[in-house]
């Protein structure tokens, strides 16, 4: 009985092993503990530096792969050695194993080295460029001339008449001559007026009437000082 239950719990442990090997890639010779596959020949060092070997299969599957499943953070890829490499691949290791690393010596790192390194996929050409066109150049406006000043354009003709300034009595009596016969001491009575201007004043000896004579004779005849003041202090 118990040599039975031993056979069957090999069986189904068989099976199981069945199972997931039809699911492994083509070419999948063990599934590692962190998920992804080798194609190692030697269940030794098959899975290193990837959690170690969860299931060995005894020779490859020739059933067709399913669909692989979400890539995990290792950068060993799950793709055969014999058949041809995953579109993402960017190396082989040594073991059989791919890897999707852009970096060459983690990509496979506890796979027994890089075996091969593929060179990046080229990016897509860009489109080329046109060739830049010149802008037409835009003609320059003829530069108009400035119009003459007003003040230029205007005529000699046209200036305002210039103001007539009317001379001031004080102006027009120092242009004129004194008349003869003063001197200190005495004083010019202004016959119109009746008033008597000091010696070296603006109006001495300078209005249309008058004469010379002492303060004292003009005060007699009743004229009396410019403005008020006296020649004599």
């Amino acid at each position: 009985m118990k040599i039975a239950i031993r056979l069957v719990a090999v069986a189904v442990s068989l099976l199981a092993t069945q199972v997931v090997a039809a699911q492994a890639p083509a070419g999948s010779t063990g599934q590692c503990k962190d998920g992804t596959y080798s194609t190692a020949a030697s269940k030794q060092g098959a899975c290193r530096g990837h959690q170690g070997v969860k299931e060995w299969y005894a020779a490859a599957p020739t059933a067709a792969p399913a669909p692989a499943a979400a890539a995990p953070k290792s950068a060993v890829a799950a793709a055969p050695a014999a058949g041809p490499k995953p579109a993402n691949a960017t190396g082989q290791c040594n073991d059989g194993t791919y890897a999707t690393s852009t970096s060459k010596s983690a990509g496979c790192s506890g796979h027994q080295g890089v075996k091969a390194r593929y060179a990046s996929a080229a990016p897509a050409a860009a489109a080329p460029t046109a060739a830049a066109t010149p802008a037409p150049k835009t003609a320059a406006a003829p530069m108009q001339a400035a119009p003459p000043a007003a003040s230029a354009a205007a005529p000699a003709s046209a200036a305002a008449p210039a103001a007539t300034t009317k001379a001031s009595p004080s102006s027009k009596a120092a242009s004129m001559t004194q008349a003869a016969g003063g001197g200190p001491g005495l004083v010019w009575v202004n016959s119109d007026s009746n008033v008597y201007h000091c010696y070296g004043t603006t109006y001495y000896g300078k209005t249309k009437q008058g004469s010379y004579m002492s303060e004292a004779d003009a005060k007699t005849k009743g004229a009396h000082a410019d403005h008020g003041h006296a020649c004599s202090k």
